[in-house]
């Protein structure tokens, strides 16, 4: 309680010109739960607890970092189809979504990844609640973290076999358009560390949307290039890596 209250304490002292430039940010927040984020880490962490003290470094930049500007965050988490839950009960400030995943059992998570169902759901309800504030220069923002391929989005929330070409649509066709930041955990970087040299490479990642919406490729390849496209951040956690959860 005694490092909360002085986290919370440090973030009243921020000076006030330090959020006067950048727009608005209105947030989801989304952690994978599935079974497969139990696998232990070197350090003798689960992916799971390991997911959530990340995303609380992302809270706490999400509402103090002034090129972000965020204003309201719900917090969710999903595994298996139909299961996705906000833990934060809805958009709510920094200090409730912080005491929100301070809550969060570490090794809780199980069941298998409705991942399409959840990035769907985080773009529709920014859309639903903020298109007002969008209009007016908001920034709405999904922050997804994963492990696993979608498996389990049941086919009238964005899953079957056109699962990337629904979430494509979610975050960069209909209006007002939705940044999507990824992170992706797994046992080596290695596996997609090409991937990230071609989408930066790739001069068309970001001219048109026809490459995403061709044909299903690696989920891991797909977050990164939705990412790309719509403005967002990609974060490749290894489990032998120990990143803070910062972008």
């Amino acid at each position: 309680m005694k490092f909360i209250t002085s986290l919370l304490l440090g973030a009243l002292a921020v000076p006030a010109f330090s959020a006067i430039s950048a727009p608005e940010s209105y947030g989801v927040l989304f952690l994978d739960r599935s079974g497969s984020m139990m696998t232990q880490r070197p350090d003798g962490q689960s992916r799971c607890a390991f997911s959530k003290q990340q995303a609380i470094n992302k809270v706490t930049q999400f509402f103090l970092d002034s090129s972000i500007n965020g204003q309201k965050l719900n917090v969710k988490t999903f595994s298996n189809g139909g299961q996705i839950q906000s833990i934060s009960s809805g958009f709510v400030d920094f200090t409730s979504a912080f005491m929100a995943l301070q809550q969060l059992d570490s090794e809780g998570c199980t069941g298998l990844t409705a991942l399409a169902e959840a990035m769907c759901d985080g773009a529709d309800e920014l859309r639903n609640n903020f298109s007002v504030e969008a209009s007016q220069g908001a920034i709405l923002r999904v922050y997804g973290s994963t492990d696993g391929d979608e498996n389990a989005s049941p086919v009238a929330n964005c899953g079957g076999s056109n699962w990337q070409a629904q979430v494509t649509s979610k975050y960069f066709l209909e209006l007002p358009q939705v940044q999507f930041n990824a992170t992706i955990y797994t046992g080596t970087v290695q596996n997609i560390v090409n991937v990230n040299s071609a989408v930066a490479n790739d001069a068309s990642a970001n001219a048109s949307s026809q490459k995403l919406n061709a044909q299903n490729i690696p989920t891991f390849e797909f977050l990164k290039q939705l990412a790309t496209k719509t403005g967002g951040k990609v974060e490749l956690v290894s489990d032998s890596d120990g990143g803070s959860g910062q972008w």
